[in-house]
């Protein structure tokens, strides 16, 4: 279905942003670009190919990262038996001195320099993560200004996993506070400063209405589903063209060079320890456009009106398509600010979300049965007549 591949598309566009931009709202505040995605189709849609395909360039600088970091694991090794062996040695001159009840004053500051220089083991950087803990996700966002991506293409893992029973941790990721401690039992505390993440889970009906039989309240009642765009797309199954021909991609090997383009960009900005995020603005009539749908949209949040059942995702619905204009704009290698087209057409997007979002998670996770028996018309109608 188009919609998977357009969802997988702001996925990858989005992690690949995320680590390099932020966005300044119209307001004046200064937001992540990250996204989080929930898409769900049934198996043989080909969520695992498109996630393949689309995902191919972080999957081969994660190997990048492995094989490097082994290597770089060796050298720091090797470094930190030469700086033990030199501090016994240091050790055993003071001993020796104090034995002969000669001054060690010297000797102390040499070891106190010496203790500075101690070598920093290497740190492996890599951004797709699954099946993954809190305290894993804490460890991997250590320091200033780091990205990951908890991405899976089969939903029930991640479901399954410690870091989706600690939807406030999740929730705050995606707020990206410039702050964001975790205290450890006797232990150093670890601090996650100007954190970016985003999350994207394809999953089953079957999986996702479990999950939600045993979360779904916590989850709703968090606002954790507020902050994804969400997708439920009709299927296309028995309806798909077979080329009897290899496949000639034009277009995909130009979106992998980009990726890999913005993604040396951050390891090169890492490396550098140059932590600091560009900030794409909006331009006036962009400006002017974005708080006209901002008016609409806290219009539609009155009782009765058609964002009234949905109020937790509307309320952040103009932040999530700010960030998704910014990514295609910066993406897409545009200078200058955000034009009113950007904007257009990442409100195009977030219309049909709104939409699908409405259908998913209006209260009970149910719909009308008019809506049932319509959509029920419309696949007919689309899968029968409209080819």
């Amino acid at each position: 279905p188009d919609a998977l591949v357009g969802m997988a598309l702001i996925n990858a566009i989005s992690m690949a942003c995320q680590g390099l931009i932020d966005v300044k709202l119209p307001t004046g505040q200064v937001r992540p670009v990250s996204q989080n995605v929930l898409l769900i189709a049934e198996s043989g849609e080909r969520k695992s190919t498109v996630d393949a395909l689309l995902l191919a360039p972080f999957r081969e600088a994660d190997k990048k990262a492995v094989v490097s970091y082994g290597s770089k694991l060796e050298e720091y090794q090797a470094e930190l038996d030469g700086w033990k062996s030199k501090n016994k040695g240091m050790h055993r001159a003071i001993a020796a001195a104090e034995s002969k009840g000669l001054s060690t004053s010297e000797l102390f500051e040499k070891l106190l320099y010496h203790a500075k220089l101690k070598p920093k083991p290497p740190r492996l950087r890599y951004f797709l993560r699954q099946d993954i803990t809190p305290k894993a996700i804490m460890e991997a966002l250590q320091g200033d200004g780091e990205s990951i991506a908890i991405s899976t293409d089969e939903g029930q893992i991640l479901f399954k996993s410690a870091a989706m029973a600690h939807l406030g941790l999740l929730n705050r990721l995606w707020d990206s506070p410039e702050v964001l401690p975790l205290d450890r039992a006797g232990k150093e505390q670890i601090l996650a400063m100007n954190p970016r993440v985003s999350v994207s889970i394809m999953t089953q009906e079957a999986v996702l209405k479990e999950y939600l039989d045993k979360r779904g309240s916590v989850a709703k009642g968090s606002g954790h589903w507020a902050r994804y765009l969400v997708g439920w797309p009709v299927s296309t199954m028995g309806y798909r063209l077979v080329n009897p021909n290899e496949a000639i991609w034009e277009h995909l090997p130009l979106f992998h060079r980009r990726i890999d383009e913005l993604l040396e960009l951050y390891r090169a900005k890492v490396e550098s320890g140059n932590f600091a995020r560009e900030v794409v603005e909006f331009s006036d009539d962009a400006k002017a456009r974005w708080f006209e749908l901002a008016v609409q949209t806290e219009q539609m949040l009155r009782q009765g009106e058609y964002l009234s059942d949905i109020n937790d995702f509307a309320a952040k619905v103009t932040q999530i398509m700010a960030r998704l204009a910014a990514v295609m704009h910066y993406f897409g290698g545009d200078g200058g600010k955000i034009t009113l087209d950007t904007l257009e057409r990442a409100f195009a997007i977030i219309r049909w979300h709104v939409d699908e979002t409405k259908r998913l998670f209006s209260p009970q996770f149910t719909m009308p049965q008019d809506q049932v028996d319509a959509q029920a018309v419309v696949m007919y109608l689309r899968t029968h007549t409209w080819l």
